[in-house]
């Protein structure tokens, strides 16, 4: 691109963030760095829009967390999974901002939690405050950087959002803005053609280098496309660069003009956390599914109901007629103004046998259709599911098979459509258990399976009158499980002779075989003690406290009694969703402090 260019864009950017009123220079960055992002905001995940920016800790945990403005705590969080530690910080701008992954607090935050989780006997909790209690100022410690909860690495990751709505909203208004002057990157174009139940591609541009001249500021594919007289959208494959030209990340919007005026518009400025899983419609999802490759769409589903679009009246659509010629133009562009664009010509041939149409529609002869306005019942012996309007996005026509029954199983394995169709919501699920031992029936579950009988994924639900209900979150293979197998517990390390000034905790394994860890407790010298809780690692941790002081006096007391060897009793209890319990009870001899 042109110097020129680049600022000229760069200036019209800067003048539409001051139009949207969002405080560029109220906020501080919350890291002692540059703006460094791992990932940028909105980026692609799985079932959802990535709802805020990664911050970049070079690996590290334990980088000082500040507060990004003055304001106080309305909401503390901490799970397993999820965002981990994290603190929710309102401001009196009418803005929110989140910090999640610590690794742990810092000041009164650390005494509040600690009191707050012994005084309600949990690790785990989500506190929302009415009233401010704990206030901060701008560039007060919060915290230190982490990876807790689901976190696949060391990072913070940071929020925006509007106080009263709770919409995400895009860090870069607010000044997050990492320095960039590298263009995104468009890999490829799909055509597709509109069927009776999703997509057909019709044809595929790979943006190979000897396929592409440049002219001017964007690139023009060297052929002429060649299209029937058909309703057409248009998918992209693109990818824009920040730091370096070898790490690529999300896109922060993109345009389709036809003939010079445009279709389509999609920014990732802003949305709300009920829109987020609109993703799967968003992109080619059975494309996704199949090659690992998200193709997002130039236009919008009848069931896409995600804000950030502007399209016109065919939603991205458009209808090319017999003799007719012109070009595509697509613009990728970042944040920053970086842009990159393609520009297609096209020319439309006669009319003609569409065989792959005739094909795809014969597929469709003796299948059912479920409506997403509507409520939904699919029955058959054995098998009932339920859903509801919204819970999925378009018209399917769907099939319902009955498996060849397979090892371990107490129901036949239903196949309800293929998982290549997305849910938006999950439906209900009912199947009947062919027979149960008396006082078992508690533990049986629905279970999911990716292929015919092949790793079996919980699904949970309970046992009524002979069948087992539930919530399925796709379509696929489901069947009835029962699970009677405690979780496992496991010391990982004890010091027999502990001392604070050499090692300040002790850390156990658990797992479970299949449901998953559904509630935890230590006690030691029958205390109630804090308990860590690492989900994605199956640790947890006991972190000497107040408790271990009140043990050690119980050791000296029994030294003072004349008990030749003291000792600490620590008693943890694991169990999973349906009842399976493990107890141990660990003895440690005290000799010392």
């Amino acid at each position: 691109m042109r110097i020129g260019s680049f600022f000229c864009l760069l200036v019209f950017f800067c003048l539409n963030l001051k139009a949207q009123n969002y405080p560029s220079n109220y906020f501080r960055y919350p890291l002692d760095s540059a703006v460094n992002l791992v990932s940028p905001f909105g980026t692609l995940r799985d079932n959802h829009f990535h709802s805020g920016s990664d911050l970049r800790t070079n690996g590290k945990e334990g980088l000082v967390v500040y507060a990004a403005a003055d304001g106080y705590i309305s909401r503390i969080k901490i799970q397993s999974g999820g965002y981990g530690k994290a603190v929710y910080i309102d401001h009196p701008n009418g803005y929110t901002t989140v910090y999640g992954h610590l690794q742990k607090y810092h000041g009164a935050l650390v005494r509040y939690i600690h009191q707050y989780q012994y005084k309600n006997k949990t690790f785990e909790f989500d506190k929302i405050f009415d009233k401010p209690l704990l206030f901060v100022k701008k560039g007060d410690t919060l915290g230190f950087s982490g990876n807790s909860g689901s976190s696949t690495g060391p990072h913070v990751h940071f929020e925006y959002r509007d106080t009263k709505t709770e919409k995400i909203i895009n860090p870069a208004f607010f000044g997050v803005l990492p320095y960039d002057t590298l263009a995104p990157f468009i890999s490829q174009l799909v055509f597709y053609k509109f069927v009776a139940e999703g997509l057909m591609p019709k044809q595929r541009l790979i943006f190979a280098k000897n396929k592409l001249v440049q002219e001017d500021s964007f690139w023009v594919w060297k052929d002429t496309m060649e299209l029937d007289p058909e309703m057409y959208g248009v998918g992209v494959e693109a990818y824009d660069f920040i730091h370096n030209a070898k790490d690529p990340k999300g896109i922060f919007g993109y345009t389709l003009s036809l003939n010079g005026e445009q279709i389509f518009k999609h920014e990732l400025n802003r949305f709300g956390f009920d829109e987020t899983k609109y993703i799967n419609t968003h992109i080619d999802y059975p494309y996704y599914k199949l090659e690992r490759t998200r193709i997002q769409k130039c236009f919008v589903d009848d069931g896409n109901k995600f804000s950030n679009y502007i399209t016109n009246k065919s939603k991205g659509k458009f209808f090319l007629n017999t003799g007719e010629r012109g070009f595509l133009m697509l613009k990728v562009y970042d944040v920053n103004g970086n842009n990159a664009q393609v520009k297609v010509y096209y020319k439309v041939g006669s009319n003609r046998i569409d065989k792959e149409r005739q094909n795809y529609l014969a597929t469709l002869k003796g299948k059912k259709a479920l409506y997403p306005l509507q409520t939904n019942y699919i029955r058959a012996a054995g098998f009932e599911a339920k859903l509801d309007p919204g819970d999925f996005y378009d018209t399917i026509y769907y099939y319902l098979k009955v498996l060849p029954r397979i090892k371990h199983v107490w129901a036949p394995v239903y196949q309800l459509h293929q998982a290549l169709t997305p849910l938006h919501r999950n439906m209900d699920i009912a199947i009947k258990v062919d027979g149960i031992i008396e006082g078992l029936e508690s533990k049986l579950e629905l279970v999911y399976f990716n292929k015919e009988g092949d790793n079996p994924r919980s699904m949970g639900g309970n046992y009524n009158n002979g069948w087992v209900k539930g919530k399925a979150s796709n379509f696929g293979n489901y069947s009835v499980l029962i699970d009677t197998v405690p979780p496992s517990l496991k010391q990982v390390f004890i010091n027999i002779n502990p001392d604070p000034s050499d090692t300040l905790l002790w850390t156990f394994e658990i797992k479970d075989n299949f449901t998953g860890i559904s509630s935890y407790e230590g006690y030691l010298n029958n205390r109630w003690i804090l308990l860590d809780f690492d989900g994605k690692n199956n640790l947890l941790t006991y972190r000497f406290d107040e408790i271990y002081e009140a043990a050690k006096n119980d050791a000296l007391n029994q030294a003072n009694q004349g008990i030749l060897n003291p000792t600490l009793e620590l008693r943890i209890r694991v169990s999973d969703p349906k009842g399976n319990q493990t107890e141990k009870l660990f003895i440690m001899p005290f000799n010392g402090f």
